[in-house]
């Protein structure tokens, strides 16, 4: 076994996990297909290890490989739910793969808007967004209603939305 190399590749298994989840999301916004799917993605990662190669994109490499599995799961699934058609989903992935360069910027600076909240904002966001607990239960916890923090939240966002807009016009896309 090439050590060096089965290390470079559970780095960049790590580093891109997310977006290549974020891939299979474009085609499946169901989040529980996403998930099986993301899952059998990874393990065919894994079991593929040896045929990656650290001088191409594992970034391309793996969205490939999820890009075919979200079909194989379509042509399981497709009698049960409407799909997009073959093609539109392979211009959905390669709108996706384009526009990560702007996607990861954003990232980043919404992590960086994040951090600028107070400490309620904050807290708001992250269990909102987290996907644990419902809004009623948020809502209570913070002794509002849920109307009363739908209504928070969403000038939380805007306010977030802003500082990122402020943030892409001080940085270019890498």
């Amino acid at each position: 076994m090439d050590t060096a190399r089965h290390e470079q590749f559970a780095r960049a298994f790590v580093q891109y996990q997310d977006r290549v989840y974020g891939h299979i999301v474009t085609m499946l916004p169901n989040r529980h297909d996403a998930e099986d799917v993301f899952q059998q993605t990874s393990l065919i990662l894994w079991q593929k290890w040896e045929q990656f190669d650290p001088e191409r994109d594992f970034l391309s490499w793996s969205c490939g490989i999820a890009r075919n599995e979200v079909r194989n799961f379509l042509r399981r699934h497709g009698r049960e739910r409407v799909v997009f058609s073959e093609r539109l989903m392979d211009e959905l992935a390669e709108v996706r793969v384009e526009a990560q360069p702007l996607l990861t910027q954003r990232r980043g600076l919404l992590a960086e808007c994040i951090k600028k909240l107070d400490f309620i904002a904050r807290e708001l966001i992250e269990r909102s967004y987290a996907g644990r607990e419902s809004i009623n239960i948020i809502a209570r916890q913070f002794h509002t209603t849920p109307n009363a923090l739908y209504l928070r939240l969403r000038r939380i966002r805007r306010e977030l939305m802003e500082c990122i807009e402020q943030g892409i016009g001080r940085e270019d896309p890498q």
